[in-house]
């Protein structure tokens, strides 16, 4: 097998998988995996006959640096397993080792060390820098050469490790030279922003709890699975102009929705703080184009007969 290490992805001879990737990429190419459950919903993948195992980031890592996509796309490291020495011993191993060459940007890399790897740079043979988000330590000798006959001789691990952009965003709040919508229930709110905010991206500004506390120098803890009372106040004062009411016609709640992870990063969506029990005429009269709602409620009855007035169809997510 032919591995060829890029920026953000690696190419499996001619197969291209783009980090972070999911199991059904890599199923794709090279069928089914052993599979281990490491906690934290996060799992290792393991290709015994090939000597490889992939392994699933931190949800928050993603996160952190604007590189999660959903929880199925969670595969950010891979270990190549080519000698027995120095082994990881905190990965799950393969039962027989990788045979392949690896080259890096097209290139053999004679110049990378044990004790250094690669953190953010890559250096062809012609010393050529070249970046990747994809950094690399090797095992082994350091006297011992990288490569014999093409093929890489030396346990090999490869972690994305993404560069979270730059935000601009401004978050200092200022009231909309227009009427805005009026709510009653903050639920509902948060359920209008997602849809405005996150999904149709008309509602400024784009809120992203890590940009949020950076922009407000805040020290306030992100790896909760309660309420950061940073985003619910900002949420409760942001306004919505009444002219983008019209835009909503269809409300879809989840609890993978980014307003739920910007909120609470760590809520697994088993408790009902968000949600929509209830909502008032005045507030859904402010929708005119509104006609779907999958919602989390335990009021789904209730809600069904008080859609049903406005000619809107509730159904529970």
């Amino acid at each position: 097998m032919n591995i060829d290490v890029r920026d953000y992805e690696i190419f499996l001879d001619d197969n291209k998988i783009t980090f972070p990737a999911s199991y059904d990429d890599i199923k794709k190419y090279l069928g089914e995996a052993r599979i281990e459950d490491k906690g934290d919903n996060k799992s290792f993948y393991i290709y015994d006959s090939l000597g490889i195992t992939f392994e699933d980031a931190d949800v928050l890592y993603l996160k952190k640096n604007k590189a999660f996509v959903d929880k199925d796309h969670m595969i950010s490291y891979i270990a190549f397993y080519i000698d027995d020495a120095d082994l990881f011993d905190n990965i799950a191993t393969p039962q027989n080792r990788f045979i392949g060459r690896i080259t890096f940007f097209g290139q053999e890399w004679t110049y990378l060390k044990r004790l250094y790897g690669s953190d953010k740079y890559m250096f062809r043979e012609d010393g050529d820098i070249r970046y990747s988000h994809i950094s690399a330590l090797i095992k082994g000798d350091d006297s011992c050469p990288n490569y014999s006959d093409g093929l890489f001789m030396k346990t090999l691990y490869l972690s994305f490790t993404p560069e979270r952009p730059r935000s601009n965003e401004n978050y200092d709040l200022k009231a909309p030279d227009e009427e805005c919508v009026v709510f009653d229930n903050f639920n509902f709110k948060l359920s209008v922003i997602q849809e405005l905010m996150y999904r149709q991206e008309v509602l400024k500004p784009y809120f992203d709890i890590y940009d949020y506390l950076k922009f407000k120098k805040s020290k306030a803890k992100t790896e909760t699975e309660k309420n950061i009372k940073a985003a619910v106040d900002f949420f409760k004062k942001l306004q919505v102009p009444l002219s983008f009411a019209e835009k909503i016609t269809e409300i879809v709640m989840d609890g993978g929705n980014e307003i739920y992870g910007n909120i609470a990063p760590l809520w697994d969506g088993e408790d009902g703080r968000f949600d929509i029990n209830d909502i008032t005429p005045n507030e859904i009269r402010q929708f005119p184009n509104l006609r779907k709602m999958e919602i989390m409620t335990t009021k789904l009855e209730k809600l069904i007969e008080f859609g049903k007035e406005f000619d809107i169809e509730i159904t529970e997510h």
